[in-house]
């Protein structure tokens, strides 16, 4: 009777902590339905929070349940935090030979244009110099979050297509055989 009520209490623990982080979670209401968030190394966007678990569905359309106990020793990472509006970045990574206030210049235009961003919401262009090159990031607000993979696509093709119509060149990390032994 003894080992069986041990049993019993380590299944029961962890749903009971399922059950305790789920009514925190409502209450707290670190995230939504609706909310885009990375958990446990999941990114979606949040369908369904219950009282032992939360659903994520993922840009690939899987959905993924994980255990509300999971609050309590894991981060959340909320991209919307309850708007509908999330901050996308495109990267490009450019040969350091180059005019970079053109190249900015050109990027805020792709951005600025693109269908899917929102209207009168800042630009951003940050640029580091790495030892292979210069990595430009290219940050806009999409209109609707379940638009950025979209927009995030929109503004890695068109970008690039204008830095080749401006003659740059690309960066390229060199070419390392690996050791196969």
């Amino acid at each position: 009777m003894a080992s069986a009520s041990l049993a019993l209490a380590f299944v029961l623990k962890d749903y009971a902590s399922s059950l305790v982080a789920g009514v925190v979670m409502i209450i707290e209401g670190p995230y939504q339905p609706g909310d885009w968030v990375k958990m446990d190394g999941v990114y979606g966007e949040v369908k369904l929070i219950g009282v032992r678990a939360t659903h994520i569905v993922t840009a690939d359309d899987d959905e993924v349940i994980i255990p509300n106990s999971r609050m309590w020793s894991s981060s959340i990472a909320n991209a919307t935090s309850g708007n509908h509006s999330l901050l996308c970045t495109a990267d490009f990574y450019l040969h350091p030979d180059h005019d970079g206030e053109a190249v900015r210049g050109r990027l805020a235009v792709i951005a600025e244009t693109s269908e899917y961003r929102k209207a009168e919401t800042k630009i951003g262009i940050v640029v580091q110099e790495k030892p292979w090159g210069s990595h430009y990031k290219l940050k806009a607000y999409v209109n609707e979050s379940r638009e950025q993979f979209n927009f995030v696509t929109d503004l890695s093709i068109r970008g690039k297509q204008a830095l080749r119509e401006m003659n740059l060149r690309f960066a390229q990390v060199p070419y390392v055989e690996l050791d196969r032994a």
